[in-house]
């Protein structure tokens, strides 16, 4: 009911000036009877005839006003061409043409952006690929003198530096989504596999729950935000657990680290903000759960954490139920 009382209330006002005309033409014809000393009837017939046609100009008038609202407000959410509506006077057709410019403008520069991008991530690509010849290289050297220590600090590098690869392929927004079947189980251990050398290191404990789930997403995608959670896990868990497993239908990652302030735990996701641990590490980026976040939404998935300092973190991965 309000709507159609703000819709009307808008109508007069765009229209005002014809109404406001009919109301004055109304009165000059009384005042015209009235100085000829005519009857009132005729101005009776007079005022019933002119409603019929105001009324009948009204219902026209508004229905069409209406339709072109409506049109405007779809195109205010998705702008297309094809939902421009019909010109009604060159005016409009004006309005339209300059609208039409705009979008056009705006989308050439958004590719144009895009591009600029895409050739800043091609570049990034090629330093990288160049950049891990040596990290490997120096791999190898580890391996053949058996130092441990050194082979952890190589991994890191290489972890960091996919770390910002992955930020810059997210900046570009692109669909590099390919939705499948997944074996969490599998997805999972596969994740444990490669952080094998850290639970070695610090002697940490892996419990490892009921994992038997099956979901629907981009398995690539799921890999990083596992990487980056179970990565930070190890990582802020000098000695203890972490457990892994599906309680109620959601993916729960566990530890008994140092454990987030109860004031940084609203802000963990945001670009940036490395928090208390972070301040204390002095090597955190602020770029992995952040990033974490923004891939578990175009996955439709939700990322929760609640923590006690001292007492450890769990981060929750829930999937969507319809997919």
């Amino acid at each position: 009911m309000k709507q159609k009382i703000k819709a009307l209330t808008a109508y007069f006002r765009a229209h005002r000036a014809i109404y406001l005309i009919w109301v004055l033409l109304l009165l000059l014809e009384e005042m015209t009877l009235f100085l000829y000393d005519q009857a009132w009837p005729i101005f009776l017939d007079t005022i019933l005839f002119s409603l019929l046609l105001i009324g009948s100009y009204f219902i026209f008038s508004f229905s069409k006003w209406h339709k072109k609202i409506k049109q405007l407000q779809l195109l205010l959410e998705n702008f297309s061409k094809e939902l421009l509506p019909p010109r009604q006077d060159q005016l409009e057709a004006l309005y339209q043409q300059i609208a039409i410019n705009l979008a056009d403008k705006l989308l050439d520069e958004q590719e144009n952006e895009r591009l600029k991008k895409q050739e800043m991530l091609a570049d990034f690509g090629i330093w990288l690929h160049q950049i891990k010849t040596p990290v490997f290289a120096l791999d190898l050297l580890c391996q053949a003198q058996n130092n441990e220590q050194m082979r952890a600090e190589i991994f890191k590098i290489n972890e960091y530096l996919e770390l910002m690869l992955n930020y810059l392929r997210q900046q570009l927004d692109n669909s590099d989504l390919v939705f499948e079947k997944v074996n969490l189980e599998q997805l999972v251990k596969q994740v444990l596999k490669k952080y094998a050398l850290f639970f070695a290191q610090k002697n940490l404990r892996l419990e490892f729950g009921e994992l038997d789930l099956q979901v629907t997403t981009d398995s690539k995608w799921l890999t990083f935000i596992l990487e980056q959670v179970i990565f930070n896990a190890i990582k802020y868990t000098k000695t203890g657990t972490i457990k892994v497993g599906v309680v109620a239908g959601k993916l729960q990652i566990s530890d008994t680290g140092i454990g987030i302030k109860a004031e940084d735990l609203p802000r963990i996701f945001e670009k940036g903000f490395t928090g208390y641990n972070g301040r204390q590490d002095k090597r955190a980026s602020g770029l992995g759960l952040y990033l974490s976040k923004q891939v578990a939404a175009k996955l439709g998935c939700e990322l929760t954490v609640t923590s006690k300092v001292d007492h450890g973190t769990t981060v929750g991965i829930t999937f969507p139920q319809q997919n």
